[in-house]
């Protein structure tokens, strides 16, 4: 029997960077999941075993540091990928003493975001659905 795919959720406010996100994780063959905010993703995760997270830093509601805090303990063995266009030093430290995962700046390197996902994917396997 197959692997189960690897469950991606994309967490962004910017509906095109989600969908261009989406649509390179989908030809990777992930199973890909969506969400607006913080708040949103964990109703998501709440509902549906997820195993990586990439998620941007700046949203409404539960932006994405809060949301790598209330992954951690909600969900310990996901990991988070962070995306941001204000990435500097502190805030990759930040997010990394948070519980990151990664932390990738805007704009993003296709390249690198499937190296991380995949990195990041061969770490976990994937849950049974409750």
């Amino acid at each position: 029997m197959p692997d189960k795919p690897v469950t991606v959720l994309v967490v962004d406010d910017d509906n095109e960077m989600t969908s261009i996100i989406q649509k390179v994780l989908l030809r990777e063959r992930y199973h890909v999941l969506t969400a607006e905010n913080g708040d949103e993703a964990l109703a998501v995760m709440e509902r549906h075993p997820v195993q990586v997270v990439v998620a941007d830093w700046k949203m409404p509601c539960c932006d994405g540091m809060r949301l790598i805090e209330i992954a951690r303990e909600r969900f310990p063995q996901t990991k988070v990928i962070m995306i941001t266009a204000f990435g500097e030093v502190n805030d990759y430290l930040e997010a990394m003493n948070r519980g990151a995962f990664e932390f990738l700046s805007k704009p993003l390197s296709i390249d690198e975001l499937k190296a991380l996902v995949g990195r990041a994917a061969a770490e976990v396997r994937p849950m049974s659905a409750p």
